[in-house]
C-alpha cells in the first residue's frame, strides 16, 4: 500500500467514525470536542462528516437547515470548505433538489456545494457517475463544470490513488468535462499527500493540455489548508512541482483578484478560475523550463 493509499484509508475512517458519533449523539460541545482529536492534517474532514450528518438529520426532521446553519455559521467557521462541501454530500444522498436548498444558505459558497454533490455520486454512484457518466437531474444545467470538479475529485479517491486508473477514467469522459475532472484531481492530490515527487510529474504529464487546471487545484487545496491552519509539506510539494510556488503563493492566486468567498454563482465561479489560471501560467512556463 502507497502512503497515498494509506492517508485515503485513514480520510475515509475519520469520515466513517465520525458518521456514527454524530449517529449516537447530538450535543454540540461534546461534537466538537471530538473533532478536535483528530490529527490537524486530516481534522477537517471530520468537521465535512458531520456537517453532512448535521444536513441530513434537519433535512428528515425538516428543521428548514437551522442546525446546520448554526454549526457552519459559528462552530465550523475554520473548515467552512470542507462544511459547505459536505452539505453537498446530504443534497446529493437525498436527491434533494439544489435550487430549493440553497435558497436557505449563504450563495457566496455555493459552488463548495456543488462540488460535495459531485463527489458524493463519483463515490457512490459510480455506474451512474462515472461509467454510464449520467448528469444528475437535481442539479441546475449551470452547476455542471463545478459537478465534474467533485467528481474528479472523487476518481483519486476510489481510484485509490492509482494514477492509471484515473487517466483511465478522465479519459473515458468527453473532452468538455476533461479540464474540471483534472482540477479536481489536483485538488485531491494536494489535500490528501502522500505522493513522491515522480508521481506528481506524472500526473502533470498525463494532464497534458489540462495541467494548469491541476496545479490550480493544488492552489485551492493550499487555501482551504491555511484557513483550517493545516497546511502539511505534502500540499507544498505539489505547489513547487507543479508551479514553482510555496503552497502559501499558490494561496495568493485564489485571493489577489476575487475572493471565492464572495463568488455568488458558478459563472461567476469559472470565470475569476480563468483568470487566475493567466497568471499561474507564467509559473507553469518556468517549471517546465527548470
Amino acid at each position: 500500500m502507497t502512503e497515498a493509499s494509506q492517508k485515503i484509508e485513514r480520510i475515509k475512517s475519520i469520515f466513517l467514525d465520525t458518521q456514527l458519533f454524530c449517529a449516537r449523539q447530538d450535543n454540540a460541545s461534546s461534537l466538537i470536542e471530538y473533532l478536535e482529536k483528530n490529527e490537524p492534517e486530516f481534522r477537517s474532514i471530520g468537521y465535512e462528516s458531520a456537517s453532512m450528518a448535521i444536513a441530513l438529520k434537519d433535512f428528515q426532521k425538516k428543521h428548514g437547515l437551522d442546525n446546520w446553519l448554526f454549526y457552519a455559521r459559528t462552530l465550523a467557521q475554520a473548515h467552512k470548505a470542507q462544511v459547505y462541501v459536505g452539505l453537498g454530500w446530504a443534497i446529493a444522498k437525498l436527491n434533494l433538489s439544489f435550487l430549493s436548498v440553497i435558497e436557505k444558505i449563504e450563495t457566496r459558497l455555493y459552488h463548495r456545494v456543488v462540488d460535495g454533490c459531485g463527489y458524493y455520486d463519483g463515490s457512490f454512484r459510480q455506474r451512474q457517475t462515472v461509467i454510464n457518466q449520467q448528469l444528475p437531474l437535481y442539479l441546475p444545467e449551470a452547476a455542471m463544470l463545478v459537478y465534474d470538479q467533485g467528481i474528479g475529485r472523487s476518481l483519486w479517491y476510489t481510484s485509490n490513488a492509482d494514477i492509471n486508473k484515473v487517466l483511465s477514467n478522465i479519459n473515458s469522459f468527453p473532452v468538455r468535462r476533461h479540464a474540471s475532472l483534472w482540477r479536481g484531481v489536483g485538488i485531491a492530490v494536494a489535500y490528501v499527500g502522500g505522493c513522491d515527487e515522480q508521481t506528481l510529474k506524472t500526473l502533470l504529464r498525463y494532464a497534458g493540455t489540462n495541467r494548469i487546471q491541476l496545479a490550480y487545484g493544488a492552489a485551492l487545496a493550499a487555501r482551504s489548508r491555511r484557513e483550517a491552519n493545516a497546511v502539511t509539506t505534502d500540499t507544498d510539494q505539489c505547489s513547487r512541482l507543479w508551479f514553482i510556488l510555496t503552497s502559501g503563493e499558490a494561496n495568493t492566486f485564489s485571493i489577489d483578484r476575487a475572493d471565492p468567498a464572495a463568488i455568488e454563482n458558478e459563472e461567476v465561479y469559472l470565470n475569476w478560475i480563468a483568470q487566475v489560471e493567466e497568471r499561474l501560467a507564467d509559473s507553469f512556463e518556468r517549471a517546465l523550463i527548470e
